[in-house]
């Protein structure tokens, strides 16, 4: 999908920050509990029907199958929140769980009104199991089901993990969005080693999501390509590729060793991050037969 990483950088930082904070302090556990992002949408899903009882506002994109890994699962009767505060303030709610990047002017209508939780890590798989444990241990969630969410995130890298072949002999790899890239601290450098890729974008030292020309993306000629499939079929994705000028000169043109994968899995930040390993992995694996 076009701008897919540009995008991606309005809706998640990727560089690591300090620890969410918690305002105003509370010892009790919220009742009324109000989502302002995809990623806290989701974890909320996932730590159960104990959780997701208490949630009364979710964010405007929770349905949107682009950025949202629990789209259509939240049941309508849960309000969807604009960008209007009033609308959250009428949800009663007692939590309210924001991104450092939401509107300053959101935040200042609500501070008064409901304690927050502010998430200001999204840079990969170690930023996502601290956001599961900060949120779950916001909502009260049971110890139990907070250690579920996280082990079953643990598990899955580890098998996938365990599929690699040995790191000397990882292909090399880059994600093109019309001329941005993802480097360190991001979740697709995690997604890449876990699948058993090396991220060209980080071994030239780039960091979070940046512009590259392509010119230097030839020069790079990595072995592999990623890119999202967006709106339109994966096919037609793979197509616009390979028609851009200069891209006959790669070798991951050349080869078909173009990796199409489907949303909203390539912008994850949450547990979908390991969708995007599987479906590396999977690439490679099929290549390797």
């Amino acid at each position: 999908m076009r701008h897919r990483f540009s995008i991606l950088l309005l809706l998640s930082p990727v560089l690591a920050c300090s620890r969410g904070e918690v305002r105003p302090e509370s010892t009790s556990t919220p009742q009324r509990i109000a989502s302002r992002t995809v990623l806290s949408d989701e974890i909320l899903w996932a730590l159960g029907e104990d959780v997701q009882a208490r949630v009364v506002g979710l964010s405007p994109m929770v349905d949107d199958p682009r950025y949202s890994g629990v789209a259509e699962r939240w049941p309508a009767s849960v309000p969807r929140l604009g960008r209007n505060p009033e609308e959250l303030l009428a949800t009663g709610a007692e939590l309210v769980i924001l991104a450092s990047f939401s509107e300053a002017e959101y935040r200042e209508a609500i501070r008064d009104h409901a304690q927050l939780l502010v998430l200001d890590d999204f840079s990969g798989f170690a930023a996502y199991l601290a956001n599961v444990e900060q949120i779950g241990q916001a909502v009260g969630a049971r110890p139990e089901s907070i250690a579920a969410v996280r082990q079953r995130f643990v598990d899955r890298r580890s098998a996938l993990e365990a599929k690699r072949a040995p790191a000397a002999e990882w292909p090399s790899v880059v994600a093109w969005d019309y001329g941005h890239v993802p480097g360190l601290a991001t979740s697709f450098d995690d997604a890449a080693r876990t699948a058993g890729f090396r991220n060209l974008a980080s071994e030239h030292g780039l960091a979070g999501h940046q512009r590259l020309d392509t010119e230097q993306l030839i020069a790079w000629d990595p072995q592999w390509l990623v890119i999202g499939c967006g709106e339109q079929s994966c096919e037609h994705a793979r197509t616009m590729l390979s028609e851009q000028p200069g891209f006959e000169h790669l070798r991951a043109v050349r080869d078909d060793h173009v990796i199409t994968i489907e949303a909203p899995w390539l912008a994850s930040i949450g547990e979908g991050m390991l969708e995007l390993s599987a479906g590396m992995q999977a690439a490679l694996e099929a290549d390797r037969e």
